[in-house]
Order: C-alpha cells, then structure tokens, then sequence
C-alpha cells in the first residue's frame, strides 16, 4: 500500500511533468532578421544598458573590422501588454564565449516613448516562445550554443522571468521533431 506521502509526491511530479510537457505544446519559434550597425549601436548606447556591453560591442567592431560582429532583431509581445519587446542578438568575433553570444531584450516604455534595457543574457538565436509566464513574461527556451565551437546543445533550456529578470531554470525540453512549433 502507497503512502500518503509518497502518493503527493507522485502528485506533484506528474503536475510539474504536465506543465513543462504544456509548455511545449505549440511553441512560437523565435525569428530573427539581420539588423544594421548603426541601429545596434544606437540601441546599445542608451544609458540604460550596462557600459560593458556596449563597450564590448564597439571594441569588437574595431578590432575585427574585417569581419565585424552582427547584430540580429525580433520583436514580440513577451507581456503581453500591446507593446512588442526587442531583442538583440549580437553573434560574430568578439561577441561570443563559451555560454554563448549575446541576448540583449528591451521594452518598450510608454511614459517615456522609447526602449529601454531590460536584460542581457548568453545564448543562440534558436529560441522558442511558450505558453507559460512567470512575472508577466512569457516563459523562454533557448538552444544553448557554446560561442567559440558553435556546437549547439540537443535540447531547450527553459527561462523564466523573476524579478524582472531572465532566468535559466535547469529543465531541459526535447521537442519530438526540431520542426514541432507553431509559428
């Protein structure tokens, strides 16, 4: 005979299986297009974004003028809120490292009519949207890659939002097929 304790957890396991299987049903596969220079360089000189960031940008376009770094957009609703977030993703020499390139996502800021810094995270650019949201935000999973082999991971990792911040969780996500999303 189960114990009562041993049937909760069992309970809470098969809950916390149906939310991430939940999460995966019908993703939104993130879709990012080539963006100019001069907007990434716009967008990373706000004073809202971390010096080091812009820094690291503009030394890599000097040191590797040849092959400069490359800065790709997508916009969406992450809060639904009306207004579509940006993110940034800068890729190329001097961009990328180990955990990654980066991730950068603004939102937009009504009271003052413009994006603004948000967060900054490693990652790729195969990133999945989910049903799911913490915070206000639409959860994230990320095909992490690592930045200097360019080999990418055989799983998602899924995010969450925590205080106004992006936050890896440590769950993995498999999707059946790498076509398995809906956009």
């Amino acid at each position: 005979m189960f114990k009562i304790s041993t049937l909760c957890l069992l309970l809470v396991i098969a809950t916390q299986a149906a939310m991430v299987f939940a999460e995966v049903i019908c993703p939104v596969k993130l879709r990012f297009e080539k963006a100019s220079h001069s907007l990434a360089s716009t967008l990373l000189n706000d004073r809202s974004v971390p010096a080091i960031i812009a820094s690291s940008w503009r030394e890599a376009n000097e040191k590797f003028a040849s092959e400069p770094p490359e800065a790709s957009i997508a916009r969406y609703d992450l809060n639904g809120d009306g207004w579509k977030e940006l993110l940034l993703y800068l890729s190329g020499r001097g961009m990328c490292g180990r955990g990654g390139c980066h991730l950068i996502i603004f939102a937009f800021n009504p009271s003052k009519h413009k994006l603004e810094y948000q967060t900054v995270h490693s990652s790729s650019d195969d990133i999945l949207l989910l049903n799911h949201q913490s915070d206000g935000y639409r959860h994230l999973a990320i095909r992490l890659m690592d930045g200097i082999s360019l080999i990418r991971a055989e799983h998602y990792t899924l995010y969450r939002w925590q205080g106004g911040d992006l936050t890896q969780t440590g769950e993995m996500l498999r999707l059946p097929s790498p076509e398995d999303h809906c956009d």
